[in-house]
């Protein structure tokens, strides 16, 4: 990475060279003030996420903010999951994405500006998995990714597995995975890691093994051929790699050494773009300038008018070298990092301003031209001097090479030193060493952390040993205690031989139960079954011979088979929930609403329905038990207030002590107050079924899942002025069946 910087600067003075001879513009600067709206993800951390107050947060949403202020644009950001946010931009609802990978196939939808963040691809298993160790043991697994994302393009780009599922989140995929039910998530390595961190989930774990052909460049997403905005995204960026702050809340967010896109190297990419461009202006100019020669010759009577406007023309040269050489040094004066050249022997030939400013000294004046080994004073790591000969820089750059050190101190003009690390590597023109370039950086701060780290570990183990002291003293008190737990292990004894009899009798009845259920599912469904064929068969068979009544007669009769069916259907599931293994995990119950409500309203009613889902905390919950309570309320209230001429639905949660009460508030066709006692019953149906179509068990199943959490349900409400249903769980950090 250091050998990258230094070919960086190399650059620099290459730039600083060619500049006397280009022409160059200053982009004259919009005026805009203009209101955009993007869309970001909940779940997508540390780049697109929702803190605690419900807002949109993270590295892309922060930096996209900051690049549209730069140009004039003002931001709306909306929260959705990423399949719909993606459908919004690709038919014009929002205007743009702060994050979206370019791939083949997302290049034919969207227009991308230049890549900011780098992310390489990683699978995710269980931590004991052992079956998975290439990308070759993935082809009969059953890989789950989320759905639209570049993890799924992916997956079946390069068919890596016949068995793809999808979820709407990649929360989802992996408490899916973390429950079982899938061998492997494919994601970005960090966003993986960072989400099971924020999920508190260490039985998942990434595999060692890379994805080459999943490496992502980010970049923010316009829809495509949304020209105007797209260049102006592109310069808000440019704008924030120029002044630091990309670079700044790439440190807030990340931290020294996260895998990004440094602000160096996007300019260095950028360079190395603009240096063909550059050659390519000068070849043209050389080639103008060859055709202005022979044009002067063939006219000799105006040679004086000639010579004047090639004076004219070395004066706008001359400008134009000054006014790039200040870019050069206004590049190098920006740098955090100190930066000196130095000559053959060793007198400094270039220094910028951080270098001047960290040494000591007022101005460059002070410096150029000096000696630098004399300047700094070299010292060996045991603190004696060290001669020129045995300077490391010195010798490295005579020999060819670079060289680095942490080891080392410099000293400032007033006789004072400070720890430095530094980097240096030779100059070469024309294949021949003519100097060398340093970066060093003062790391005074770094070397006081350490020393302090020194000191807290050994008080740390002063601390063990007193601890390990306290420790025998409390084991020999538990052994003159053990006699007292001897006579509460025999009355625990006669406990659970009490017990052990109930369980053989709860288990007596569950069979009974089992025998039951099996008689539901077959005795009673068979003749259903027999009673829907044959009536069907005379209505296919013998239609001509029966009258009008007599087919509605029939009609009626396989409508009513099919009901009963149904809540012979019902039965069978109020009777799984009761008889289901439970698996408790944290469940973060925003993402799970959302989810649920996004799997059962249709594209026009997501444009009819005005929904709003608060910021809902965590609980420690069975995932698909909890699931099924929030698809049957959210379906209960979208389809009782399908037919209201106000169709809104608010869901939320209230944190008490003890307990979390959750709520789903519709303003649908409600029902009346006086038999509320009923809503939870099986079969229990407040409304005709002309009215609103169902069997009257959804509820039951509710409460019956709710009461197996240690929880409680109830409802409020007035008939055409909507309802609240609540359903309540145990405040706690763990639950038991």
């Amino acid at each position: 990475m250091m050998h990258d910087k230094i070919k960086f600067w190399a650059i620099c003075f290459l730039l600083l060279t060619l500049s006397s001879k280009i022409q160059s513009q200053q982009p004259e600067k919009r005026k805009i003030n203009e209101t955009i709206l993007i869309a970001s993800e909940p779940d997508y951390p540390p780049y697109c996420m929702v803190d605690e107050n419900g807002n949109a947060t993270g590295f892309s949403v922060e930096l996209f903010k900051a690049a549209a202020e730069a140009v004039g644009l003002d931001v709306e950001i909306k929260i959705g999951i990423w399949n719909q946010i993606r459908q919004d931009l690709e038919e014009g609802r929002v205007d743009a994405l702060p994050l979206v990978g370019r791939t083949p196939e997302r290049e034919e939808i969207f227009d991308f500006t230049m890549p900011y963040l780098s992310l390489h691809g990683a699978v995710f298993v269980r931590k004991y998995e052992t079956g998975i160790q290439s990308l070759e043991d993935l082809k009969d697994k059953e890989i789950v990714v989320m759905k639209g994302d570049n993890a799924e393009e992916f997956v079946r780009r390069t068919n890596i597995s016949e068995k793809i599922f999808t979820t709407n989140t990649f929360e989802e995929a992996f408490r899916e995975l973390e429950a079982g039910r899938f061998d492997a998530v494919i994601t970005q390595r960090i966003t993986g890691l960072k989400l099971l961190e924020q999920m508190k989930v260490s039985s998942i774990k990434p595999l060692d093994f890379q994805l080459p052909e999943f490496r992502q460049d980010f970049c923010f997403a316009v829809q495509k051929g949304n020209q105007e905005l797209l260049v102006l995204l592109s310069e808000g960026l440019s704008i924030l790699i120029a002044n630091d702050t990309f670079e700044a809340l790439r440190f807030k967010w990340f931290g020294p050494e996260e895998n990004m896109i440094s602000r160096e190297k996007i300019i260095r990419r950028t360079l190395f773009i603009l240096i063909p461009v550059l050659i390519a202006g000068i070849f043209l100019w050389i080639v103008f300038l060859r055709k202005e020669v022979k044009r002067r010759t063939k006219k000799l009577n105006t040679e004086i008018n000639q010579h004047k406007k090639t004076l004219q023309d070395l004066e706008i040269q001359q400008k134009l070298y000054k006014e790039s050489e200040a870019q050069i040094r206004l590049l190098l004066d920006s740098t955090a990092e100190g930066i000196y050249g130095i000559d053959m022997n060793g007198d400094c030939i270039l220094i910028n301003q951080s270098a001047i400013k960290t040494l000591g000294y007022a101005d460059q004046n002070q410096v150029l031209g000096k000696n630098m080994h004399e300047l700094i004073h070299h010292t060996k790591p045991d603190g004696s001097k060290c001669l020129q000969d045995e300077c490391q820089i010195y010798k490295a750059f005579k020999n060819g090479t670079g060289t680095h050190s942490t080891d080392e101190v410099f000293w400032r003009s007033d006789g004072t030193g400070f720890p430095t690390e530094y980097f240096s590597y030779p100059i070469r023109q024309k294949g021949i060493i003519t100097g060398s370039v340093v970066t060093f950086w003062d790391i005074s701060e770094r070397k006081r952390t350490e020393n302090e780290l020194i000191k807290l570990k050994d008080k740390l183990e002063e601390q063990v040993a007193q601890r390990t002291t306290e420790l025998e003293e409390k084991i020999q008190k538990l052994d003159k205690s053990q006699k007292a737990m001897l006579y509460m292990v025999e009355d625990l004894n006669a406990i659970t031989s009490e017990l052990k009899v109930e369980r053989r009798k709860l288990e007596a009845a569950n069979h009974e139960l089992e025998a039951f259920t099996y008689s539901v599912s077959h005795d009673l469904r068979a003749p259903l079954r027999a009673i829907n064929g044959f009536s069907k068969f005379l209505l296919e068979d013998y239609a001509e011979k029966l009258d009008n009544e007599g087919k509605r007669f029939i009609s009626t009769i396989c409508e009513n088979a099919s009901k009963m069916d149904q809540l012979i259907t019902d039965l069978l599931n109020l009777s799984r929930v009761s008889k289901s293994e439970m698996r408790f995990t944290k469940i973060d119950m925003t993402t799970i609403a959302w989810s649920m409500y996004s799997e059962m309203v249709s594209k026009v009613e997501q444009n009819t329905f005005d929904v709003t889902i608060h910021k809902l905390p965590e609980v420690v919950c069975d995932f698909s038990l909890i699931k099924q309570v929030w698809q049957n309320l959210i379906g209960n209230a979208l389809k009782y207030s399908s037919k209201s001429a106000t169709k809104k639905i608010e869901i939320g949660a209230v944190e008490e002590e003890n307990e979390i009460t959750f709520f789903i508030q519709d303003e649908g066709a409600g029902f009346n107050p006086e038999y509320k006692h009923k809503l939870f019953g099986l079969f229990q149906r407040l409304h005709h079924e002309n009215e609103f179509e169902g069997t009257g068990v959804g509820l039951a199943i509710v409460q019956r899942i709710v009461a197996r959490h240690g929880g409680r349900v109830w409802a409020e409400g007035e008939v055409n002025k909507g309802a609240t249903f609540y359903f309540s769980l145990p405040g706690n950090s763990s639950l038991t069946e």
